[in-house]
């Protein structure tokens, strides 16, 4: 029938349940590929474009084809009012985000940064496209329980491609925006009680104590560009801390 067992390959690349094996290859095509040992088999992504190779409506993605319309409606109407995502167009977004956070698993793993930040970039961007134009109240919400993941794994992606770049504050930086960030979205659920237990901030809060393990103790740097990323974050009760934080450290120079 022309069908390949896959038993071969699955035998020679063992599954191993406590981790994420992920390993890169070139297609016959000569197109690179990625490639996710899972419980029951290899999933296999396209490296560039949509993860599963297809071009939605002709376009790089159903995010690309959606904002497309949505520039369209706005030309011709000058506003984006009345502009709006079915049920059956947001479950598609949502099964594309899906896709796209597989890759960015496997693209984090080969530690490829920058590849990273554009995969959580896609998928920060479905998320507000469903939020503000889904035509059903829970379309709207439906995604917003992973954003806090997303925005932790793109400022993750930011501070190690700094790290790599031999820029620890510029990723010190990184982290302080995704925190803040991450306690934004907490607070615009009304549930910013609850934002120092979760896990998405502790783990960046680790992060950022292994990046600093990298940074003179006595440089005001770090805590200079925080004070920007909490000032563009409209941060301004952090702001104020690290305006505080830099006083002292001066005082004490003095």
């Amino acid at each position: 029938m022309g069908y390949i067992d896959l038993q071969a390959t699955l035998r020679d690349w063992p599954y191993e349940p406590e981790k994420i094996s992920v390993r890169k290859i070139l297609g016959t095509d000569g197109a690179v590929r990625i490639q996710m040992r899972v419980e029951l088999g290899v999933i296999q992504m396209d490296a560039e474009g949509r993860p599963d190779g297809t071009r939605p409506f002709g376009s790089d993605s159903l995010l690309v084809y959606h904002q497309h319309r949505l520039t369209k409606f706005q030309e011709r109407n000058g506003t984006s009012l009345g502009f709006t995502l079915s049920r059956a167009e947001c479950e598609a977004l949502r099964a594309e985000a899906s896709l796209f956070y597989r890759r960015y698993i496997a693209l984090f793993v080969l530690e490829e940064f920058p590849a990273v930040l554009r995969d959580t970039g896609h998928s920060l961007a479905v998320f507000d496209l469903c939020r503000e134009y889904a035509a059903e109240a829970d379309d709207r919400t439906a995604l917003e329980e992973f954003r806090p993941y997303v925005i932790m794994m793109n400022a993750r992606a930011q501070a190690y491609q700094a790290i790599e770049d031999g820029e620890a504050a510029s990723a010190l930086a990184h982290v302080h925006r995704g925190i803040m960030e991450i306690k934004a979205h907490h607070t615009s659920q009304g549930k910013e009680e609850t934002a120092e237990q979760c896990e998405e901030i502790k783990i960046l809060k680790e992060l950022g104590q292994e990046v600093r393990s990298l940074i003179p103790e006595d440089s005001l740097v770090v805590t200079r560009k925080a004070l920007r990323a909490a000032i563009a974050a409209e941060q301004f009760e952090e702001a104020a801390r690290l305006r505080d934080e830099i006083k002292n450290a001066r005082a004490k120079k003095d």
